[in-house]
């Protein structure tokens, strides 16, 4: 059981937390692209329900988010590999998101991490999960994914990185705290 703060611990107004909320919701809806406006197939299908859940996990300090925008100078996000993993090529998705499965799995492997495809979330699959001991577990989305699906992950995992990869030129990540 959590002790109460102390009596001396100000609480913020709540005018102050919902501006909070209200900032979070708007990046989110400006940064994460969906599979679709509305989220048909999920339980809960209020995409402004769903970022405000994601919002109040980011102000409450539960998740931490980072927005990295890659700076002219880099090529690239991932290092460039000549030689290709052994596994086997992948088939789903258009070809950006397998071209890009394919060089951030080879990425991680000539770094010495696990790469599996499609690992088990709480909720769905991830594109691809990379794991090393001593580490978090990184569990990564290429392109889109649904409010829905981050929110119950982010929601419901504990000690892991959520690196969504929305283009070529930014990441972002959710980290668990």
């Amino acid at each position: 059981m959590n002790n109460p703060p102390s009596s001396n611990y100000k609480f913020p107004a709540w005018h102050k937390v919902e501006e909070q909320i209200q900032k979070e919701i708007n990046w989110l809806r400006e940064s994460i692209d969906t599979f679709s406006d509305k989220e048909k197939y999920a339980p809960i299908t209020c995409r402004e329900c769903l970022m405000r859940r994601i919002a109040v996990l980011i102000v409450s300090g539960r998740i931490t988010t980072t927005e990295i925008k890659k700076s002219p100078e880099l090529k690239s996000f991932w290092t460039e590999i000549s030689q290709r993993s052994k596994n086997s090529k992948i088939y789903h998705g258009q070809d950006w998101h397998r071209e890009k499965m394919e060089k951030i799995e080879n990425h991680f492997i000539s770094q010495g991490f696990d790469v599996v495809r499609e690992p088990n979330l709480h909720w769905g699959r991830a594109d691809l999960g990379v794991y090393k001991k001593g580490e978090k577990d990184l569990l990564i989305e290429v392109g889109t994914t649904s409010f829905f699906k981050l929110w119950m992950n982010l929601d419901q995992m504990r000690n892991f990185i959520y690196l969504i990869v929305p283009s070529d030129n930014k990441l972002i990540e959710f980290t668990s705290n």
